[in-house]
């Protein structure tokens, strides 16, 4: 009690100095707290994207992502997704293991005026496959919907449309331009999804004039434990195809989240390590300048232990407030750099086909369903992370601390006392 007394006492008396030796690793601590809150809050998005994906156990697509562009648009010639024979659909479905096959066609139209994803699916099948749309408001397609559109609540929102509206939808090479009636509203909790509509199969190939064409094949599982061998299976029976799998591309994910957690983590250790200097620095001085304090203490029955306690508390207290510090103000930075680096960390399908591992133009076989504008960037503070960062601090106060300690624990009494 006597040790930790005087080390607070001892703080107490240099204020200033204490604060700018916290300082130091208040900045290393708070950087890595904000990277490290990064990171999480882009695992938590990643799985949440591959919750939202519906409930195909696999989809089936092209091998070749991308094929040529799709002319019109803001950005110029857009790529569109790459298709399949249709026939290859009845091929899946007669496979062992294969409970539903859904087939699905993909295409960027316009809706008055706005580019937007189109999907076209067959109803009965795409609700036997996934689950079906998840309808807030109006009704879902159905096996007669040929002239009727569902969309999402983001897109209905954004073109300020309404129930039974009737919008201009047009798409594909031909640029054909048919008149839809809306008759449902979906919503997916995840806003990227909802900036999409769906219309039935047969619309989508008349529009785009790519019939006996599909993009994707949404196949679901007897027995979700024979998903791996399916694909398996398809993939060596059916040329040209590329089967993905929700666990895969969380796999992909979760790689690419270690990389950065590293990568971000060895600049935050950076930091820290520069900040030590400035603790073993202001360690030493406090060293030399108690040094006939430290002759005393000893001459009235200090041990050396006692002394490098003394030191040591100190240096510790120090790493407990650059840590605490560092942790509520990362917390706060944590939630002002994403609106301070807008656009950094977007996940989306890109204007110009670039591959994205979370978007859907990048992997085909999630139901299609890009991922345009996603913020990835949303911090997610979890009791792992402070702990982390808390302790760091204090390990680092510990460390810079050590040599400084020990020097004055090996301090002779009568030497220390003729220090003037």
């Amino acid at each position: 009690m006597f040790t930790w007394s005087l080390a607070v006492r001892n703080l107490k008396r240099r204020k200033l100095r204490t604060a700018l030796t916290a300082s130091g690793i208040v900045v290393g601590i708070s950087m890595m707290f904000i990277l490290l809150s990064l990171v999480s809050g882009m695992e938590v998005q990643a799985r949440r994207m591959v919750r939202a994906l519906g409930g195909a156990d696999m989809i089936v697509s092209n091998s070749t992502s991308f094929r040529g562009g799709m002319g019109g648009g803001f950005f110029g010639t857009l790529p569109s997704p790459s298709t399949l024979d249709i026939s290859i659909v009845d091929v899946i479905g007669g496979m062992p293991g294969v409970y539903a096959v859904s087939p699905q066609f993909s295409f960027s139209g316009s809706i008055n005026g706005r580019r937007v994803t189109m999907y076209g699916i067959v109803p009965p099948l795409y609700d036997l496959v996934t689950g079906g749309l998840n309808i807030v408001e109006g009704r879902s397609l159905t096996e007669n919907s040929s002239g009727e559109i569902v969309f999402g609540k983001a897109l209905m929102e954004l073109l300020n449309l309404t129930l039974g509206q009737t919008v201009s939808l047009s798409g594909g090479q031909e640029s054909v331009e048919r008149t839809f009636t809306i008759v449902g509203v979906f919503e997916t909790g995840m806003v990227f999804q909802e900036y999409a509509a769906y219309i039935t199969l047969i619309d989508a190939q008349n529009i785009t004039g790519e019939r006996d064409l599909v993009t994707q094949i949404l196949v679901k599982c007897e027995d979700p434990s024979v998903v791996s061998d399916v694909a398996s299976l398809i993939s060596s029976t059916v040329p040209g195809v590329r089967v993905t799998t929700p666990t895969a591309v969380l796999q992909q994910a979760n790689q690419m989240l270690n990389t950065l957690t590293m990568f971000f983590a060895t600049i935050g250790l950076v930091a820290l390590f520069a900040g030590s200097f400035g603790v073993a620095n202001t360690m030493i001085m406090s060293v030399t300048e108690r040094t006939r304090e430290i002759g005393v203490l000893k001459a009235i029955g200090a041990k050396s232990y006692d002394i490098m306690k003394i030191f040591l508390a100190e240096s510790l207290l120090i790493g407990f407030i650059g840590g605490g510090v560092g942790v509520a103000v990362g917390s706060v930075l944590a939630y002002a750099f994403p609106m301070l680096t807008s656009g950094l960390f977007v996940a989306g399908t890109s204007p110009l086909g670039m591959r994205n591992p979370f978007s859907g133009a990048a992997n085909p076989g999630l139901g299609g369903r890009s991922m345009q504008t996603v913020m990835l960037a949303t911090p997610t503070i979890t009791p792992m992370n402070i702990a982390i960062c808390f302790s760091l601090g204090a390990l680092v106060g510990v460390l810079a601390g050590l040599y400084p300690a020990w020097r004055a624990s090996k301090m002779r009494p009568v030497e220390a006392l003729k220090h003037v």
